[in-house]
C-alpha cells in the first residue's frame, strides 16, 4: 500500500481527527513493537485505514492514553494502545513492504533499485517476525506479486489496466480478511478488493509520467499510448468512482460500534478522502499530456 487512502483532515470533527491520529501514532508503536524500530520507517496511511476497517469489524473498544515517543519527545500526544487490529496491521505492513522490496529489486532500475537494495537489510527482521505469525499471507502476498510482475513484463497479454488491478485487488482482499470471523472476513474482502484495485489504477496514474519519460512499464502507456486524450482520464476517473461503490458495499454492512468515531473516518476516506487524491492525480497526468499533444 502506498498512503494513497487518507482523509480529507478538514472535513474531520475535532473527535474524529483526535481519534485518527490517534490510531497513527498506535500503529507507529505497535510497528515498533511487534516488527523492529526499523519497520515504523515504512508506516503509511493505508495501514490507518486497514486498522480502522478491522476495528470497526471487529467491535473491538480501543484504548487511547497520551504518551511520548521519540518523534514528540517533549509533548505526549494520543495513542490508541495496543490491540489486535494494530498487531495484525504492524505485521500485514512489514510483509508487504518486504516483497515489494523484491519486486523493485529484480524489476526496477536506477534510484528505486538502489533504495530497495539499501532498505531490505533493514526490513529483513521484520519481515521474519511478520512471517512466523502469518505464513499463509506471506505465500498469499508473494503469489499475487509474482503474478502480477508477469503481466507487467508483458509475459502475458492484457485488455485493460483493470487486469492488472486485479491481481492487486486480490492480493488486499487476502490482507484485509486474513483472521477474521466468516461475516467479517467476507465484509473485509469487499473493501479490500475494491480498494486494492482503486490503489493499483492510482498509483499507475502517478508514475504515468516518469514512466513515460524513463522507458518503463505503465498500463495506460500499453492503452492509451504516450499522449493520453482529456476523455482517457475522464474514463479512469469514472472507472475509480466505480471502485469506491464496490467499497460502499462493503461498508454500509459494518454495524456501528461502541467508537462511532471509526465510521465516520471510513466515511471520510471513502466519500471525500479517496475521490480528491483520483481527482488530483488523474488532473495532474492531463496537463503534461495536453502539452505533448500540442507540441505534435
Amino acid at each position: 500500500m502506498l498512503g494513497y487512502v487518507r482523509t480529507q483532515r478538514q472535513e474531520l470533527r475535532v473527535r474524529e481527527d483526535v481519534f485518527y491520529r490517534a490510531l497513527y501514532c498506535g500503529l507507529c508503536h505497535r510497528m515498533g513493537k511487534c516488527t523492529g524500530q526499523c519497520s515504523r520507517m515504512t508506516l503509511n496511511y493505508d495501514f490507518v485505514f486497514l486498522a480502522a476497517v478491522r476495528l470497526a469489524l471487529t467491535g473491538e473498544k480501543p484504548t487511547v492514553k497520551k504518551q511520548r515517543c521519540l518523534v514528540h519527545p517533549f509533548r505526549s500526544r494520543p495513542t490508541v494502545q495496543a490491540c489486535d487490529a494494530l498487531d495484525y496491521c504492524a505485521d500485514a505492513s512489514a510483509l508487504l513492504v518486504y516483497h515489494k522490496l523484491n519486486d523493485d529489486l529484480h524489476d526496477e532500475r536506477g534510484a528505486k533499485k538502489a533504495r530497495a537494495v539499501l532498505t531490505k537489510p533493514f526490513l529483513s527482521s521484520a519481515y521474519r517476525r511478520a512471517r512466523r505469525r502469518h505464513p499463509d499471507l506471506d505465500r498469499a502476498i508473494a503469489s499475487h506479486l509474482s503474478c502480477l510482475s508477469d503481466y507487467e513484463k508483458k509475459e502475458r497479454d492484457f485488455g485493460s489496466a483493470d487486469e492488472l488491478a486485479a491481481q492487486f485487488g486480490a492480493l488486499m482482499e487476502e490482507v484485509f480478511r486474513e483472521g477474521l470471523p466468516e461475516r467479517e472476513g467476507r465484509i473485509a474482502a469487499v473493501i479490500g478488493r475494491a480498494v486494492g484495485r482503486w490503489i493499483y489504477l492510482v498509483d499507475a496514474a502517478d508514475d504515468f509520467e516518469e514512466d513515460r519519460k524513463r522507458g518503463r512499464f505503465n498500463p495506460y502507456l500499453q492503452l492509451f499510448g504516450e499522449t493520453p486524450t482529456e476523455a482517457d482520464w475522464e474514463n479512469l476517473r469514472l472507472a475509480l468512482t466505480a471502485l469506491l461503490c464496490d467499497a460502499e458495499r462493503g461498508f454500509l454492512l459494518i454495524e456501528e460500534g461502541e467508537t462511532p468515531e471509526l465510521r465516520e473516518i471510513l466515511a471520510n476516506i471513502l466519500y471525500l478522502g479517496m475521490p480528491s487524491t483520483a481527482k488530483r492525480l488523474t488532473e495532474k497526468c492531463e496537463k503534461p499530456s495536453q502539452k505533448a499533444e500540442h507540441a505534435s
